[in-house]
């Protein structure tokens, strides 16, 4: 009896988890020597802060980019960043979200472009009635 009342009194007393915010960061090539940048979250009211660091190497040297903002991710999906980057032929770019929920600080996001091989992401399963060779 008493482990009965322990646990709902621990179960009234925990605090509520948050909901969570998918967040998603994406660096894709959308032409030769041009790559997208963007960065979404989709959540159900939490207060979002981000601060994405953004670097691209090459031959010709490196640059870096700062950004960083604050954002209520609700049911609709926001895209606060969304760019397009010039990139050298021997180029690579990458990028780090930190980025907290109510204050809370999240796991690091990183991406690179372009992926390595075993970072690739898995293939889509044929569609019905797609010939595979």
């Amino acid at each position: 009896m008493l482990d009965l009342i322990l646990a709902q009194w621990l179960a009234a007393t925990a605090p509520a988890v948050a909901p969570a915010v998918d967040a998603s960061l994406e660096l894709r090539g959308v032409a030769e020597q041009r790559v997208e940048l963007a960065l979404c979250f989709q959540g159900s009211g939490q207060r979002v802060r981000y601060r994405l660091q953004v670097r691209s190497h090459s031959r010709a040297g490196t640059s870096r980019s700062d950004q960083a903002g604050a954002l209520v991710a609700g049911a609709t999906r926001q895209c606060p960043l969304r760019n397009r980057l010039g990139v050298a032929q021997d180029g690579q770019i990458s990028a780090e979200l930190h980025w907290w929920i109510d204050d809370v600080e999240q796991p690091l996001l990183e991406r690179r472009w372009p992926q390595e091989e075993d970072e690739a992401p898995p293939a889509l399963p044929p569609r019905e009635g797609e010939v595979v060779a």
